[in-house]
């Protein structure tokens, strides 16, 4: 076998066929397992370059393919066999495709043609189907030869529900077209836009890489193939990890044996690492989390998942390392990182965490992670410094302010509160507060108390966040001598005044129908208009009337959050604006903001 490294421009730069054999499955792959965490990986790869102007350090290498060259006469295109990496060969086309087409539509049409290339072979020398230099399966060829075309497939073309190629075109130039034109929020102008174009299109075509091993003429494709796709359990990058530094350990000395036995073995060789839980929207083993938030906590810098062994091999086992000092810190940090599993739900610490799954906001906890395991954090200023942390993250969240930065910001939390661990908090204070931009500000009083009182939430901010707010008015109103209630069993949205109004609830008599309609609609959705019940007690009161509503309330809900609800004989929309206003005041006070004086 002859193996070689080749970017994607190389490996589809000049004539040439791949073909799949009838034999091999249809396309498989998928959203949420591939196409998603291939995006996110070019997405770093695209932040990096932006962030630094530098694309030496940086590459995304996909894996291999194995080819087996035919007999072609002189003067022919080539032809390889896909023995494997058939999935990862469609999926490249499908990405440059996807490319050439949303760069063509934002007006970049010099990359979009040099994109283009990478698609067919030359057309003075091929024709008809040898213009594509992948060639699928049968199940999959009238969906790729739709999608390969120069401006995608036709628009009334019948969708083939058990055929993906149509779905994953569609998904990488919806990706990629938003990448181009940017978020509402920081929309790109027109030479943004070339710059960002350009920017992709070295990423696509210079820094994916895979290796291309072609088979010599004794070799035995199919065992070959057989023992590629046998079954077994993959390496984890942690996996690697721990090869390297028990074989640096053994080069300075260290007692291995006893390294692993009495260290490594009982904490990061537990099957819980192994287990996967979801991160965005991914599902990642526990293992790889770990090593990609202590890498971000340890170099001040956030790591793509794809380079998580290469960066701690090039940057943390660096030749002064001592070995046997890096394990016991990677398994004490580890120890500190699970155990946020199992806090109390009623400590402060508790309730963060508690807090953070529906916020969806995995990405602070190498800010966490740096807050547990510093022992000269003490325990009020780490509360403090989670508190914050937690206003910073629901404040924006409730205001639908965009996340996608994130990665961006924390790197710099970490230095700075690396600089003054003593004062860990006001230094988390003074990194969330200077930030004026939009993609990270924390939002003042007078702005998130606006935006409450005149925003619908239901339906433009995600229920279980809304049932989180709800939930942290709760338990902020429960005094000490007050009975517990676990909040932690299963709640939902319920609408004071129902959704089918119009049909339940009508207007009482001389007022203007249309603009008390309009009136009504307007808030509907508020804050104010929603509390939280069980799921029967929901379905129970449906659009019943007010005074089936409240009654049923008393009765059934232990909930101070409804009890307050007693004393109204009538619910209007006079009612709901005066509840959003509390409401609006509660949350202030719930998750004080960046001037508050709590933090002084």
């Amino acid at each position: 076998m002859k193996p070689a490294t080749h970017t994607v421009q190389e490996l589809f730069e000049r004539d040439v066929r791949y073909i799949v054999p009838l034999y091999q499955r249809p396309y498989v792959w998928n959203e949420e397992e591939q196409w998603a965490p291939l995006w996110q990986d070019i997405t770093a790869l695209l932040n990096h370059h932006e962030d630094t102007g530098d694309h030496a350090q940086w590459s995304h290498f996909l894996g291999a393919i194995v080819l087996d060259q035919e007999q072609t006469a002189p003067g022919q295109i080539p032809r390889f066999t896909v023995i494997d990496g058939q999935q990862r060969l469609t999926t490249l086309q499908l990405l440059v495709a996807a490319a050439a087409k949303a760069m063509a539509e934002v007006g970049a049409d010099n990359d979009a043609a040099i994109v283009r290339e990478l698609v067919g072979n030359n057309p003075r020398k091929a024709k008809g189907v040898d213009l594509l230099k992948v060639w699928p399966t049968n199940a999959n060829r009238d969906a790729f030869i739709a999608v390969m075309s120069a401006d995608g497939p036709a628009q009334d073309r019948p969708d083939d529900p058990n055929n993906l190629i149509d779905e994953a075109f569609a998904y990488f130039t919806t990706q990629i077209g938003d990448y181009l034109r940017g978020s509402e929020e920081e929309a790109a102008g027109d030479d943004a836009i070339l710059d960002r174009a350009e920017r992709l299109r070295i990423t696509l075509c210079d820094l994916l890489k895979v290796v291309s091993i072609t088979l010599e003429p004794d070799d035995n494709a199919q065992v070959i193939f057989e023992t590629l796709n046998a079954r077994g359990t993959p390496l984890l990058s942690l996996d690697l990890v721990k090869n390297a530094v028990f074989r640096l350990a053994t080069t300075q000395g260290h007692d291995t044996d006893e390294l692993y036995e009495r260290v490594w073995r009982p904490q990061l060789d537990d099957t819980y690492w192994r287990e996967k839980r979801r991160q965005g929207r991914l599902n990642r083993p526990i293992g790889e989390l770990f090593l990609m938030h202590w890498l971000t906590m340890r170099l001040h810098s956030v790591i793509p998942a794809t380079e998580l062994f290469a960066t701690f091999n090039k940057r943390v086992l660096t030749a002064g390392a001592d070995a046997g000092a890096l394990i016991h810190e990677l398994c004490s940090d580890a120890a500190v990182m699970r155990s946020f599993d199992t806090l109390p739900r009623e400590s402060p610490e508790g309730r963060f965490f508690a807090r953070l799954a529906p916020l969806d906001a995995s990405t602070v906890l190498p800010v966490v992670l740096l807050l547990f395991r510093s022992r000269e954090v003490s325990v009020e200023r780490r509360r403090r410094a989670l508190r914050m942390l937690e206003s910073w993250l629901v404040r924006r969240a409730l205001m639908r302010l965009t996340a996608k930065n994130y990665n961006r910001l924390i790197p710099t939390l970490i230095a700075k509160i690396t600089a003054d661990l003593e004062h860990a908090d006001e230094a988390l204070r003074d990194g969330l507060a200077e930030s004026a931009a939009t993609v990270s500000r924390w939002p003042h009083d007078d702005e998130f108390r606006e935006f409450l009182r005149t925003r619908d939430v239901y339906g433009t901010v995600s229920q279980p966040r809304i049932v989180m707010a709800l939930a942290a008015v709760e338990e902020s109103l429960r005094a000490v001598r007050t009975e517990p209630v676990p909040l932690d069993r299963q709640l939902s949205l319920e609408h004071l005044l129902p959704q089918e109004w119009a049909t339940h609830w009508p207007q009482p008599e001389g007022v203007d129908g249309e603009s008390a309609e309009e009136a009504r609609n307007a808030r509907l959705h508020r804050l104010g208009n929603l509390t939280l019940v069980t799921h029967p007690l929901n379905s129970s009161m449906s659009n019943a009337p007010w005074p089936t509503k409240r009654a049923a309330l008393n009765q059934h809900s232990v909930l101070l959050l409804n009890s307050r609800l007693a004393d109204r004989d009538t619910w209007d929309e006079h009612a709901i604006d005066e509840r959003t206003a509390w409401l609006a005041e509660r949350l202030i006070e719930v998750w004080p903001g960046p001037d508050s004086p709590e933090w002084k």
